[in-house]
This record gives C-alpha cells, structure tokens and sequence, in this order.
C-alpha cells in the first residue's frame, strides 16, 4: 500500500519550510547597533550646521533608528566611551561648521585619521558623508588590511545617508 501526501501534509511540509526559512533569517550579527544609533543621531543632529531643517534632522534620525540594526561596519563592539567620543567629535566639527569653517584645518581641536587632508575636507562633508575620517570615528568601519582598498562604509559611517536626509 502506498500513501499519497493529502493537501494537509502538503501543507504542514510547506508551513514547517516557511517557520525553518523565516527562523533562520531573523537572527543578526550586527555588531554595535546601539553605537550605531548614537552616532547617526549625533550626525543628524549636527547635519542643522549644514542647513538641514530640524523636520529633515528629525527625519533621518527616524530613519536610522531601523537601519542601524545593521550596526557598523566594524566587527568588534565599541566601548560606551569610544561611542561617546565619537559622538563628541561630530557635535564639535558640528559647532566648526556653525562658526563658518570652512575646512577642518578650520577645526584643529578635532583631528582627522592620518590618511585625511585636513584642508581638503570641509565640516559639513565630515558629517554627511564622512565620520570614519574623524580619529575618534575610525572605529566605525573596518580596519583596512595592507594591499586593499578602502572599504564601503554602510550606515554609521556611511558615506552619504545622514546627509540625504
């Protein structure tokens, strides 16, 4: 005698398919998301400096409320205080820009990563697009191993989201 699936077994296989598949896809690795957080509203914030509106502020920090639970680029978790000091360092070239600097040579309390020219980077590009080149926000993205490029970097750190908004 041979048994044949009904509509019911077909159905429970399909459900049980669906439960593993949907199971599996909501664990996370993100690494940092609450640093994350921190510093795209630091970043939002200071975005005013450049002339965002506080409507536009607000909107992005919404926004990067849920696309920081990607967390940073980085796979080692920030300690509180290198979160702050980040954070720190974005309200600071916030204030540069405010005072009309027009470079970050404009703003020497704030130092850059040893890669980044000083003079050829303006307050408002550090923070719409730029954060991981501020010494004190290089954690943010993976460090660059020798013989590669310079990595992407995704959400705090990204190169471009805090300033679309």
């Amino acid at each position: 005698m041979r048994l044949r699936p009904g509509p019911r077994h077909l159905l429970a296989a399909a459900l049980g398919l669906l439960a593993a598949t949907v199971a599996s896809a909501c664990g996370t690795d993100a690494v940092g998301i609450d640093a994350c957080r921190e510093i795209e509203t630091a970043r939002c914030e200071a975005t005013q400096a450049c002339g965002a509106t506080e409507a536009e502020a607000t909107f992005c920090i919404n926004l990067y409320r849920d696309q920081c639970l990607h967390g940073i680029q980085n796979d080692v978790e920030p300690s509180a205080d290198a979160t702050a000091r980040c954070v720190e360092a974005v309200r600071a070239v916030a204030a540069c820009a405010r005072a009309g600097a027009a470079t970050m040579a404009d703003c020497p309390a704030e130092p850059l990563i040893a890669a980044a020219d000083p003079a050829a980077i303006a307050p408002c590009l550090v923070i719409t697009r730029k954060p991981e080149q501020l010494a004190d926000c290089a954690f943010v993205v993976k460090p660059v191993d020798a013989g590669t490029t310079t990595p992407a970097t995704p959400d705090a750190g990204d190169g471009g989201d805090a300033a679309d908004e």
